[in-house]
């Protein structure tokens, strides 16, 4: 009797398994139209997906899968539009990672 009383009690200590890690925040390299994930050849960007709130909530606007490239080739051009904010998520090294950021109307970047 006592095995059935501690049974329920094990699963409800042991929890439910978590889904994946959130992505940790790291900086990208963005100088005017363009952007760079890493200026370090030894890392190898796996993703990115650029979302913004243009439309009232965050939508992906552009995004790469697939992929498997280093410095020179991590960086795109991409038009930010000022006034609003992005979301920038990426894979490298296998892990995950976002950047925040506002382009405010003057076209200046900040945090």
């Amino acid at each position: 009797m006592k095995i059935l009383a501690i049974l329920p009690f094990v699963f409800l200590i042991s929890g439910c398994p978590g889904g994946n890690p959130a992505p940790q925040p790291r900086s990208t390299i963005i100088n005017g139209e363009h952007l760079c994930f890493s200026t370090d050849e030894k890392d190898v960007l796996n993703y990115y997906r650029i979302e913004s709130n243009e439309g009232g909530k965050y939508d992906t606007v552009r995004y790469g899968e697939g992929l498997n490239v280093s410095y020179p080739d991590d960086c795109i051009n991409f038009k930010w539009k000022s006034g609003y904010s992005y979301a920038v998520s990426y894979g490298l090294n296998g892990k995950n990672y976002v950047h925040e950021f506002f382009i405010d109307r003057t076209g200046t970047l900040t945090k």
